[in-house]
C-alpha cells in the first residue's frame, strides 16, 4: 500500500523580500513529481532538499572522472553506494551497451547527462530529485531518460523533478506543481484522449477552469491563476507565471467565460487579470498601456475607447 511522504522547505528571501513561502508537500510513494519555477527558485529548492536525509540530490552540472570509461565509472559509482547491481542491467537502462569502454570524455553532451543519473538508480535513499534531467537532450536521450525514471518508480523511489521549463516537467510527471511567489500549486494535468459521447447522454455543467494544451497535454488552469491572455496572428495565448500556452478558445469566449472572475478585455487582442494591474500608464493623448504585478515585467496594452470603462469598473 502506497503511504504519503512529508517535506518541508523554508520560506524564500532575498534581500528582505519574501519570493516564495515556507511550502508542506506531500509525495506520494512510487510516483514522480514535477516542479516548475524559475532558475533562483530551483537553485533556492536544489539547497533545501539536499539537506533531507531522505533525500538524494542530482544536480544538472554533476561532475564526470573524464578519463574513466562508462564502464569503470559505473564500478566507481557503484563502490561509493556499495551497491550490488549489475553492469550490464544499468548498461541496458541508459543505453550504453554496446560504448561500455567508451572514455567519458568522448561522450556527446546528452550521453553524460544521461550517465550522471547512475547514482539515482543504485543508492538506498526513497526520494531522488534530478535537476533539469531533459535539458538540451536529443530525442533519443529523452526517451532513454524518460525509460530510466519510470524505472526508478519499479524500484519503489519517489522521483521530483525540477525545471525551469514545463514542457520537459511535463514529460514524465504523474504531478506537475508550479511555484511562484504566492506557493506551490498543483496543476489538472491530463493526457488528451478521443472523447466519444452520444448527445443524449450530454448534460449542461459548469466548469470553470480554463482549457490549454502543451507537449499533448491539456493542462486546466483556475481563472485567478492567469495573469493575462492574447491574441497572435490568430492564436490564443494564456499568459501564467511567464510561460504562455496555447487555447482553443476564442477571445470572444474567454472574455464571457472570465469576466465574472475580474477579468478584462483592454484591448481587441488581449484580456488582462484585474487583480494583476499594478499600474496605468499614459503614454501620450491616445495611447495607454498596463503594468502587470507578475513573476516577470508585462505591459500590455490599453484602447483608448476602453480606458473610461476601466476607470469606471475601479471605481476613479
Amino acid at each position: 500500500m502506497k503511504t504519503n511522504l512529508a517535506i518541508t522547505i523554508d520560506a524564500f528571501f532575498i534581500e528582505g523580500n519574501l519570493i516564495s513561502p515556507k511550502i508542506e508537500m506531500q509525495l506520494e510513494e512510487e510516483s514522480i513529481v514535477g516542479i516548475y519555477s524559475d532558475v533562483a527558485k530551483i537553485n533556492f529548492l536544489t539547497k533545501q532538499l539536499a539537506s533531507n536525509p531522505e533525500i538524494h540530490m542530482e544536480h544538472r552540472e554533476s561532475g564526470l572522472y573524464q578519463r574513466l570509461t562508462i564502464n569503470e565509472y559505473i564500478n566507481f559509482v557503484k563502490g561509493i553506494y556499495n551497491a550490488t547491481v549489475e553492469n550490464n542491467h544499468l548498461l541496458q537502462l541508459l543505453d550504453f551497451v554496446d560504448r561500455r569502454n567508451v572514455r567519458l570524455e568522448k561522450l556527446t553532451y546528452s550521453e553524460k547527462q544521461r550517465l550522471r543519473l547512475i547514482p539515482c538508480y543504485i543508492n538506498e535513499k526513497p526520494i531522488q530529485v534530478i535537476e533539469e534531467p531533459f535539458q538540451n537532450l536529443d530525442e533519443h536521450s529523452k526517451e532513454t531518460v524518460l525509460n530510466y525514471l519510470l524505472s526508478l518508480k519499479e524500484k519503489q523511489k519517489t522521483v521530483i523533478l525540477l525545471s525551469n521549463n514545463m514542457e520537459n516537467v511535463l514529460l514524465a510527471s504523474d504531478f506537475v506543481f508550479r511555484l511562484d511567489s504566492e506557493g506551490l500549486h498543483k496543476l489538472d494535468v491530463k493526457e488528451e484522449e478521443p472523447l466519444m459521447i452520444e448527445k443524449s447522454e450530454l448534460t449542461p455543467i459548469r466548469f470553470e477552469k480554463i482549457p490549454t494544451k502543451k507537449n499533448e497535454k491539456i493542462i486546466l488552469f483556475n481563472p485567478p491563476e492567469i495573469d493575462y491572455i492574447e491574441s497572435v496572428e490568430g492564436e490564443v495565448l494564456v499568459y501564467v507565471g511567464g510561460e504562455r500556452y496555447p487555447c482553443s478558445m476564442t477571445l470572444n469566449e474567454l472574455e464571457q467565460k472570465l469576466t465574472p472572475f475580474g477579468f478584462f478585455r483592454c484591448h481587441r487582442s488581449y484580456i488582462v487579470n484585474l487583480q494583476k494591474v499594478r499600474e496605468i500608464i499614459t503614454w501620450t493623448r491616445n495611447s495607454y498601456s498596463l503594468s502587470l504585478h507578475t513573476s516577470e515585467e508585462n505591459i500590455v496594452p490599453l484602447s483608448k475607447n476602453k480606458l473610461v470603462e476601466l476607470k469606471r469598473i475601479i471605481g476613479i
